[in-house]
């Protein structure tokens, strides 16, 4: 019995460790729902990589992005910001990051991008990742009663912006 216990281990750190490098990086919360297994099991798996030095904890805000290493770490954050930007630029001149992770569920093809590495639920992980993707994108946040206001400022484009909500339109 003890025998197959050892070898389920093995078999659940080869899975994590294969999902994470498919992914590039991934948060534990999509980890265990692709995995199906609980938070203690994979915290101790990823501890156990980690000290092999198979992955790494990248922190964004509170929220760890596990990754196989931080170049690859560099790459999925600037590939997100990225999109973050292409998405926003010409939508809306202010976005939070609550707007900015509708508008990425609302697109197919950012939702299919993003839910690779984090959950796209209103949950704290998912706003404490927007929040650092938008000040890698945007720069720093305006603090408002909303909360983080980032101004989605895109000096190369001419464009009509969108408030996400309301659907009003004005040139920019």
């Amino acid at each position: 019995m003890q025998r197959r216990a050892a070898v389920r281990k093995v078999l659940l750190r080869e899975a994590v460790r294969r999902e994470i490098e498919e992914a590039g990086c991934a948060t534990s919360s999509v980890l265990t729902e692709r995995l199906r297994v609980t938070h203690n099991e994979l915290f101790y798996v990823l501890d156990v990589l980690r000290k092999d030095g198979r992955v790494e904890a990248i922190y964004l805000g509170r929220i760890a992005l596990w990754c196989t290493s931080r170049t690859a770490a560099e790459a999925v954050t600037a590939r997100l910001a990225d999109a973050l930007k292409s998405l926003l630029c010409g939508r809306v001149k202010f976005a939070t990051p609550k707007e900015a992770l509708w508008l990425v569920a609302e697109d197919p093809e950012m939702r299919k991008l993003f839910s690779r590495h984090m959950p796209l639920r209103s949950n704290a992980t998912s706003m404490q990742i927007m929040d650092a993707l938008m000040t890698k994108a945007f720069g720093r946040p305006i603090e408002t009663s909303r909360g983080h206001v980032y101004t989605i400022y895109c000096p190369y484009r001419q464009h009509v912006y969108r408030d996400a909500f309301t659907g009003i339109s004005s040139q920019g």
